[in-house]
């Protein structure tokens, strides 16, 4: 059975496909609600590790798809440090 958290960007990519297709969206009509290009929607479902976080975000909220972070880090790194895959691994991890 695969894991029900999103711990790498091929994870997250397959959960936005998923809640994509649910919602009965294509990848064109799921990029102009969230204000992004398709381009940027194939590379997310491809899993591709560089995805712009906040595009990611906007895609998830089309979908009514929220993240809550079990744990939330007192300092936040500069926005440019901010590396998706640990983003993503932080958040979305269950509780160890």
């Amino acid at each position: 059975m695969p894991s029900p958290y999103l711990t790498s960007p091929s994870a997250f990519g397959s959960a936005v496909r998923a809640a994509r297709r649910r919602a009965g969206l294509t990848q064109g009509d799921l990029a102009h609600r969230a204000g992004v290009g398709r381009r940027f929607v194939v590379d997310v479902e491809a899993g591709h590790p560089r995805a712009e976080l906040g595009k990611a975000l906007a895609l998830l909220e089309v979908l009514d798809v929220y993240l809550a972070p079990t744990q939330l880090s007192p300092i936040a790194p500069p926005l440019e440090d901010v590396d998706l895959d640990a983003v993503l691994s932080r958040c979305l991890t269950g509780p160890s």
